[in-house]
């Protein structure tokens, strides 16, 4: 009996069970990319198409019919500024949502206060202790839904830039998961893991390269 398959789209979803010649069709439209976890019936659990030997030669065949030059038009990397206005923008759109939520459910959102001293500065702390959070939570549900279906959060898109896996596939949302907790890490270095793109060619923060994503411009 012939082997059947099954992939994880970039949209998140499974899809099959399909043949090999059907499979082979699918890689030939796009749909899948060596990063594509495939699951294979005589093995059953996933594994990325690219260990597949009987997978490389159309792999391979995709990767050639697509010119250098139109993968680098496709793929230019994001730099740092682009990229830091995105950052900017989304950190003004979350600013705004997070302070609608407090207001919905009546939370005192902490100022700091005009005298400081032992007392008032614990007072503070503990207000922002309580609702960090639900912040971090705010911060983690927009990444993944705004990249996960769009590949792109609100800043982002108004910059032309766009995250997707390194071989240029879609993400998925458990990769956008992934990049978000990995971003937030990065942000508890204070932020030294945003360097990178300031040196490296390809612009990958640490959160990046962690995640196994890129940023792209689109325009």
């Amino acid at each position: 009996m012939d082997e059947e398959y099954k992939i994880i789209g970039g949209d998140g979803a499974e899809y099959g069970p399909a043949s090999l010649d059907e499979l082979k069709t699918w890689i030939g439209d796009g749909r899948v990319a060596g990063s594509t976890q495939v699951w294979r019936s005589d093995l059953a659990h996933w594994t990325p198409a690219a260990r597949y030997a009987e997978l490389q030669q159309a792999l391979a065949r995709l990767q050639a019919s697509v010119s250098p030059a139109t993968l680098n038009r496709a793929l230019r990397a994001a730099g740092f500024w682009p990229r830091l206005a995105a950052y900017a923008l989304d950190r003004i759109v979350l600013g705004m949502l997070f302070k609608m939520l407090c207001q919905w459910r009546h939370w005192e959102v902490p100022v700091l206060p005009q005298v400081i001293n032992q007392e008032t500065a614990q007072q503070f702390m503990d207000k922002a202790g309580q609702l960090l959070p639900c912040l971090l939570a705010l911060f983690v549900l927009y990444d993944v839904l705004l990249n996960g279906t769009f590949g792109a959060t609100l800043g982002k898109m108004a910059v032309g830039a766009k995250i997707t896996c390194v071989d240029g596939s879609p993400l998925s949302y458990g990769r956008a998961l992934l990049r978000s907790l990995a971003a937030r890490f990065t942000e508890m270095t204070f932020c030294v893991g945003y360097l990178p793109v300031l040196v490296r060619p390809d612009k990958r923060g640490l959160h990046d390269l962690l995640a196994g994503t890129r940023v792209v411009l689109q325009r």
